[in-house]
């Protein structure tokens, strides 16, 4: 029964969303993003998911502009750091094909990615360029590349951290567990052949998931790319375990 309502309440819930992408044809774009905002957030309590935030609480959700760092578990993610505070990612080009998430991803102002193909990699880095310029919004990125099975991370790629040296910004690692019954779990992961659907359920039918996410303080980028990336991922699991 569980499965069934929330199964129901999202389907309702995303004509919603396609109602919101259609409003972005006459709507600003940071009246749009405080839609899909609270989109999310309403996601999440039909998901009956609990987000409690830790460390630097502060830095994440004021005005500052930063290239937020995070890993990645799950197709949650997303909803979970925008039900907090609308900001603009870069995501893997495979989202957009998803049928009105994507949509949702497009006129929030989402930069992608395509992770298949390195001669895309200046155009995305000058795009979140462009961004930092122009909007004054937060970037949040996935170095990892992929999704983790939710217990460990992936190495992190240094490429994306390109843009925090030639946009001159601070970065901010977060950190995201899910527990569930106080015990970490990796119900919510959306790693290896897991599909989209499968996934949903197996989040649905739990109502005891908690979603953790732990801000670190912001840090400067300085010396290599690489040096950064590593800097940033011992900061991200440090908070993991």
């Amino acid at each position: 029964m569980n499965l069934i309502v929330k199964s129901i309440s999202t389907v309702f819930h995303l004509f919603f969303a396609l109602c919101i992408y259609i409003l972005s044809i006459i709507l600003p774009r940071n009246i749009i993003r405080l839609q899909i905002q609270y989109w999310a957030k309403r996601l999440l309590r039909i998901l009956k998911i609990k987000i409690t935030l830790a460390g630097e609480v502060s830095k994440f959700l004021n005005q500052d502009s930063y290239l937020m760092v995070s890993n990645h578990i799950s197709w949650l993610d997303i909803p979970v750091i925008f039900s907090l505070k609308p900001l603009t990612f870069v995501s893997s080009s495979d989202v957009k094909t998803w049928p009105i998430i994507g949509n949702l991803a497009k006129i929030s102002g989402a930069i992608f990615i395509d992770r298949g193909r390195k001669s895309n990699l200046p155009e995305v880095i000058q795009a979140m360029n462009h961004h930092f310029k122009n909007e004054k919004q937060s970037i949040c990125i996935f170095p990892e590349g992929m999704t983790s099975n939710g217990y460990k991370m992936h190495p992190f790629k240094s490429n994306l951290f390109q843009s925090a040296f030639e946009a001159n910004k601070l970065l901010l690692p977060l950190t995201i567990k899910y527990k569930e019954n106080n015990l970490l779990t990796n119900l919510t992961s959306f790693h290896g052949s897991i599909t989209l659907f499968n996934s949903f359920k197996r989040i649905a039918k739990s109502n005891k998931i908690e979603v953790i996410l732990n801000i670190g303080p912001p840090v400067k980028a300085t010396r290599s790319r690489k040096d950064l990336s590593q800097k940033m991922q011992e900061a991200i699991a440090l908070k993991f375990t």
